[in-house]
């Protein structure tokens, strides 16, 4: 499966046409900003934890009245074509779309429209990257879920998130419970809460911190598996954090017919 490797004063990544999944970044040659489990297999029709996955047209188990066949949606799923690869010293940009017959074979993609079309713009040099999730929906009104999903590589164990106090949450690690948190959030244990609002993130490591902002999103999701999880092997879910920016559940967005919906995240080291 092909993946682009750029490099340039600015730093090194790698971006794979698999889901347009972004599996390293590397600013001016230092530490990776994103996680990849070793057990991550990049074979189409799955799925795995790391780097930046891109959820649509649904993300988790979706909502409504019907069961999903697999979580976080179909783009994440195929191989998207790639339209543009530019790089310089100062920067690096690529350009994927996919189209609505590329997961026609999928489970679940009979229940979206046949000419939804995604394009993904991935931009990134020495302190910032961008993604940009772009959905147009040419004849139909449709309502659907996004999100970027970024493994953040940071000690789960001693990492700090804040700017998501006094925000209400829904706790999907004990069915949905409401609340919101007065303190910087800390992780001891399994965690999966979805925020309803998507202001500026900071993720402090002790060494480092780094910003996370999005445009286009109504909710963020903070998700680690914690000890014990079947998920990951070992103590990989010490290895890093997902702090999410899309809209997913109530929060999910109507794109009429003839609209476009875009998505953007930013992370800032």
């Amino acid at each position: 499966m092909r993946i682009h490797e750029l490099t340039g004063a600015w730093g090194t990544a790698r971006v794979a046409e698999l889901g347009g999944c972004v599996l390293s970044w590397r600013p001016r040659g230092g530490d990776d900003v994103l996680f990849v489990s070793a057990e991550a297999a990049l074979t189409p029709g799955d799925m795995w934890h790391g780097g930046i996955p891109v959820c649509a047209p649904w993300f988790g188990a979706g909502r409504g009245d019907w069961v999903v066949p697999h979580s976080h949606g179909l783009v994440s799923r195929v191989p998207w074509r790639t339209d543009l690869v530019e790089q310089s010293d100062d920067r690096a940009k690529v350009v994927m779309t996919l189209g609505s017959a590329d997961v026609a074979h999928l489970p679940g993609a009979d229940r979206y429209p046949d000419d939804l079309g995604y394009r993904l713009d991935i931009c990134m040099d020495a302190s910032a990257l961008t993604a940009t999730l772009t959905i147009t929906s040419p004849s139909s009104s449709v309502v659907v879920d996004q999100a970027f999903h970024p493994y953040l590589r940071v000690d789960a164990t001693t990492v700090t998130v804040t700017g998501l106090e006094g925000v209400g949450f829904q706790d999907a690690a004990d069915g949905w419970a409401p609340g919101s948190h007065d303190e910087p959030l800390t992780f001891d244990g399994r965690t999966d809460l979805v925020y309803e609002s998507a202001p500026p993130v900071f993720i402090n490591d002790g060494v480092r911190t780094r910003r996370l902002s999005s445009h286009g999103a109504s909710r963020t999701v903070v998700w680690n598996p914690g000890e014990g999880n079947d998920q990951l092997p070992g103590d990989e879910w010490r290895q890093f954090i997902c702090v999410e920016f899309g809209n997913v559940r109530t929060g999910a967005v109507t794109i009429p017919a003839g609209g476009v919906h875009r998505l953007a995240m930013t992370i800032e080291v």
